[in-house]
């Protein structure tokens, strides 16, 4: 096995910790859960799905203190610099067909260096989906996995069995820094088991049935939306249902688990509600889907619409947004050039699923640098009070910083929502139309 991915150096350990605490800060809210399901006496491939780009495997990554081997799209393993970095990060580059049908060759090389790192029990992290879509909604699943696992199974199987852990990665928001992340393990499909079982499949069957599978239980793991005709009509639905759901299933809001669950059975509702009475539910995803498109058109969030004391809490964020202004101030001009870096480099991709791993990379990258800098220049220039006063002000400022800007964003969209008087009543209207049918 490459003495690169083997490394168990002091310096790999201590960025880890690092980055565990960098990524967990980028998220308000972040649950585990199904820890315990992950097989201690074997080989084991994480299967997460893929909508968010690089904070995906940094939540498998984050699941546990262990180190972990990940694959990542060969064309950015070109640079030499990068290419340095990413080794040290224990990746290893995939080869597509998007990059040319010879290069895919390369793969079997990576795939025995991946044979290596399992027999070693070094879990090894893939995206089953072979690409990224910032959708509620799971894609085919290729079949570079299987193959892995398989070779996997036929290289050292009969001493310790190979496992496929399926992972569900669910969002808040997916574009919003600061939001919240739930994590779920699911049950592992025991791929040596499986072999054993059926002997009589061939190598094509067996990656079908295993592709089968686990796409089910990723599917069971996440907020499945299988029409994508309907998906912003149902998403909204499972949305402004989401408090009578958790009412009728008994379940606390304050645990994204439960609010995952609630989503899951709205959505379930409709898509039975579709075959029972295809057209009053029609109707209800007609009515879904205008106030959505209208809701955002107006800037308006989920959020204001779901308050039922939403004057109240107009008073509570102003006074909040009040007290904390001057912290802001400062948080602010501290972290401007990580926020400026940040927005510059996210304007050059299109795809909002990057933008979170820019905020992340350079929020890694540069705040200690600025951090150690105002840690000496202050002291220096001013006193070492000063010094211990900026350090403990600066620690928290980039992440405050999102978080008030959370509440002015959500301040002022409770004001619009105050102001549009015909969309509450649209409102009101779905609320009993879901009431009746899914009920």
């Amino acid at each position: 096995m490459d003495r690169k991915i083997q490394d168990k150096s002091w310096l790999y350990f201590f960025l880890r910790g690092c980055v565990d605490i960098m990524f967990k800060a980028a998220y308000r809210k972040v649950e585990f859960w199904g820890k315990e399901l992950i097989p201690q006496d074997g080989a084991v491939i994480f299967a997460p799905n893929h909508v968010n780009t690089l904070m995906d495997p940094l939540a498998v990554l984050v699941i546990d203190r262990q180190a972990k081997v990940f694959v990542a799209r060969a064309d950015i393993f070109k640079n030499p610099i990068i290419l340095k970095f990413l080794t040290f990060l224990k990746m290893l580059p995939i080869h597509r067909k998007r990059d040319g049908i010879q290069s895919l060759s390369k793969n079997e090389e990576i795939n025995d260096i991946v044979v290596d790192v399992l027999q070693d029990e070094i879990p090894f992290c893939i995206m089953p989906e072979g690409t990224h879509r910032t959708m509620h909604s799971l894609l085919p699943l290729v079949k570079g996995i299987f193959r892995i696992a398989l070779q996997a199974n036929d290289s050292f199987g009969a001493k310790k069995p190979v496992y496929i852990v399926p992972v569900g990665v669910e969002y808040g928001h997916f574009f919003r820094y600061r939001s919240s992340m739930l994590v779920q393990v699911g049950e592992a499909i025991n791929v040596t088991q499986f072999v054993q079982e059926h002997p009589e499949l061939t190598i094509p069957q067996q990656i079908n049935a295993l592709r089968e599978t686990l796409s089910n239980r990723m599917k069971g793991l996440i907020l499945q939306i299988n029409d994508d005709s309907y998906y912003e009509a149902t998403l909204s639905l499972a949305q402004l249902y989401e408090k009578e759901q958790l009412r009728r299933l008994r379940l606390h809001n304050n645990a994204l688990l439960n609010r995952l669950t609630a989503a899951r059975e709205t959505v379930k509702c409709v898509e039975s509600a579709l075959v029972s009475h295809p057209k009053k539910t029609k109707q209800l995803l007609e009515m879904a889907e205008g106030f959505y498109h209208q809701r955002k058109a107006l800037g308006i969030g989920i959020e204001s619409a779901l308050k039922s004391n939403i004057r109240l809490m107009l008073i509570v964020k102003f006074l909040l947004l009040i007290l904390g202004l001057p912290y802001f101030l400062f948080s602010l001009v501290a972290t401007a050039p990580v926020t400026l870096l940040s927005r510059f480099l996210c304007s050059k991709f299109q795809d909002g699923a990057f933008h979170n791993t820019v905020r992340f990379l350079v929020s890694f990258l540069l705040l200690p640098i600025l951090l150690l800098l105002g840690s000496i220049i202050i002291p220096i220039t001013l006193s070492w009070v000063w010094g211990i006063v900026f350090v403990l002000l600066f620690i928290p400022s980039f992440f405050f910083l999102y978080d008030y800007l959370r509440i002015w964003r959500r301040f002022i969209s409770d004001i619009k929502w105050l102001i549009h008087r015909n969309l509450y009543n649209q409102f009101k209207n779905i609320k009993i139309f879901t009431t009746r049918l899914i009920t």
